[in-house]
């Protein structure tokens, strides 16, 4: 019922006025009270944000310190991981390819070619998984070894005695993700305070794994039919986009792309390949 249409009752000398100035004073202080209350709300709550905020970088910077070294060993190795396969996704499956095209200023590799015309490809890395797996062994290997060395220097910077062995790197590619297994003895202490370590596991997700077995199939068709069918397979299967692009010279380049995480991986494939003119 709006305030226009209120009955107003009248007082004793017959005056509604006051009765209606005093029931709009009521009105405004309920409106700046709530006004006021959603101010303090906001406040505790912009407050609350940034400490949640500061408190989570806190303890960020506690996992990664030096004196943690699974933490610190754990974050420069993903580091490098992610580095080394960003570069092999854009150079199918190679860290420095000697068998390559040029497409679009970068060496992408084949993994089937015939340098003949018409002519099926022949596969070129038929264990492509274990192929990117030692690619990313040899391209993290010295940086991990970095890693310790820096964080040896860290420790020691604080009066730890440092000790470390040999190391022995493993990578392995899962349909969920990278895995890499470092074994190397790691010893601090300072004074009392004593941590050894003989292995650091490093696990994270990333779909390298499925877009390498993607590539495979292409590859297989190309070295049988010569073709690829990139619409039929997307139909089967949804979860990935396929393009296809003929620079020349019998070229075809090939792009996967994972569309949940948007990582990609391409490469090149040369079969049956047409003379000039055709």
């Amino acid at each position: 019922m709006t305030l226009k249409n209120s009955i107003i009752p009248k007082n004793k000398t017959g005056n509604s006025h006051f009765y209606f100035v005093n029931k709009i004073n009521i009105l405004s202080k309920s409106k700046r009270s709530q006004i006021t209350i959603f101010i303090i709300l906001a406040l505790i709550l912009v407050v609350g944000i940034v400490f949640i905020f500061f408190l989570r970088q806190s303890v960020k910077t506690e996992l990664i310190s030096e004196e943690n070294p699974q933490a610190y060993i754990e974050t420069c190795t993903k580091d490098a991981v992610e580095e080394a396969v960003s570069i092999l996704s854009e150079q199918g499956g190679d860290i420095a390819s000697e068998s390559n095209t040029m497409f679009r200023g970068i060496n992408i590799t084949y993994l089937c070619y015939n340098a003949n015309f018409y002519e099926p490809c022949i596969m070129q890395k038929p264990d492509l998984i274990a192929h990117i797996e030692n690619e990313i062994t040899d391209y993290i290997k010295p940086r991990i070894n970095n890693c310790f060395d820096t964080l040896t220097a860290k420790l020691e910077s604080k009066n730890y005695d440092v000790r470390t062995g040999d190391m022995n790197l493993q990578t392995k590619l899962t349909p969920n993700g990278i895995e890499i297994n470092i074994k190397r003895d790691f010893k601090m202490q300072k004074a009392d305070n004593i941590k050894s370590f003989d292995l650091f596991k490093v696990n994270f997700m990333h779909p390298i794994y499925r877009l390498a077995e993607v590539a495979m199939e292409i590859a297989n068709q190309e070295a049988e039919y010569c073709n690829f069918d990139i619409l039929g397979y997307m139909v089967f299967y949804p979860d990935y986009d396929l393009s296809k692009f003929r620079p020349g010279k019998g070229d075809v380049i090939y792009q996967i792309r994972h569309l949940q995480t948007s990582q990609r991986f391409v490469f090149a494939v040369r079969s049956c390949a047409l003379p000039p003119g055709f």
